[in-house]
């Protein structure tokens, strides 16, 4: 079993109340910002990362090029399934469900349901 791994590095995190966590969650702002509404259920192997890795000078080592940073928003009553991933300059919107397995790389509306990689819209609550 794992735990919470949770990194801001000159970034922000921001959890509302009532935060469900399950394992092995990563939530990596890395200069960007993360904010977690009320309510909100997170499975267990979920990533949130509110930035990327800037990869595009051949003659430097990745790890040395920074990264570009954004910003994800999960408002309340949100139940995100296991195995997801969230990527930085997405919103979540109220009430929404991520089916297991989701890769989320724009924003949710409010009440959808979400499934994929690419995550898309397939019902609605």
């Amino acid at each position: 079993m794992g735990g919470l791994y949770m990194h801001a590095c000159k970034g922000e995190i921001k959890i509302g109340n009532n935060l469900k966590l399950n394992t092995n969650i990563i939530i990596g702002a890395s200069s960007g910002e993360i904010i977690i509404g009320d309510d909100v259920l997170i499975g267990s192997n979920v990533v949130l990362r509110a930035a990327d890795h800037i990869f595009s000078q051949r003659d430097k080592l990745i790890q040395l090029q920074g990264h570009r940073s954004g910003k994800i928003v999960i408002e309340n009553d949100v139940w995100i399934g296991s195995n997801c991933v969230i990527t930085k300059g997405v919103r979540i919107g109220k009430g929404a469900v991520i089916a297991a397995g989701a890769v989320v790389t724009k924003d949710v509306s409010a009440f959808s349901l979400v499934a994929g990689v690419p995550a898309k819209k397939i019902s609605e609550r």
